[in-house]
């Protein structure tokens, strides 16, 4: 597989702007090292040091997205209504780094840095997916209709974003699931 840099921008574009634009999603990113200088080498650190992921075990990369509603009522009259919502999202990203890159083959170093760069654009729509779908969230929440007793509202804006955010879960899910099938077809 051969990314180019323009890949690699658009992901470091996507993870900065996730952290800077809105205040609403905070992307934490950290790394973990991979040494040697074979692709064996590489694959076994993987293996030994890549997150895991649930479901799926070792994974050269991942994100865990936290979702933290901030959705507050007011009583007008004797109607409550919605009169804050906001979604926050806390999105930690794990990518892997060559840490012996000079020892390493010169057919490894090209090739890993694809693996980087793949991994933080892979990343990077996760992490949007996930902001798309706290604004989703924040827009439903927001237009539910008043009620008459702000524990009722309470109960309608829970089981909208449990209701929204399952959606986010397979949308997550059916993103690796599309890449998974992409990178099947191309060995």
């Amino acid at each position: 597989m051969r990314f180019t840099n323009t890949l690699a921008t658009i992901a470091m574009i996507t993870l900065a702007g996730c952290t800077n634009t809105s205040q609403r999603t905070n992307v934490n990113v950290g790394y973990y090292n991979v040494k040697g200088t074979s692709f064996e080498q590489l694959d076994r650190q993987i293996a030994l040091h890549g997150p895991n992921v649930k479901g799926v075990g070792k994974a050269v990369a991942s994100t865990s997205v936290r979702m933290m509603p901030d959705i507050r009522f007011k009583t007008v009259g004797d109607e409550c209504r919605v009169s804050y919502s906001r979604i926050n999202v806390k999105a930690d990203v794990i990518l892997p780094r060559l840490s012996d890159r000079n020892k390493a083959a010169k057919d490894l170093r090209p090739a890993f840095s694809n693996i980087e760069r793949y991994a933080k654009l892979h990343e990077a729509v996760h992490v949007k997916i996930a902001d798309r779908y706290a604004t989703k969230a924040e827009k439903a929440i927001a237009n539910l209709k008043s009620e008459k007793n702000c524990a009722i509202l309470q109960a309608k804006a829970v089981s909208t974003f449990e209701t929204i955010m399952k959606e986010h879960r397979a949308k997550q899910l059916q993103f690796d699931a599309d890449e998974q099938k992409r990178f099947a077809r191309q060995t």
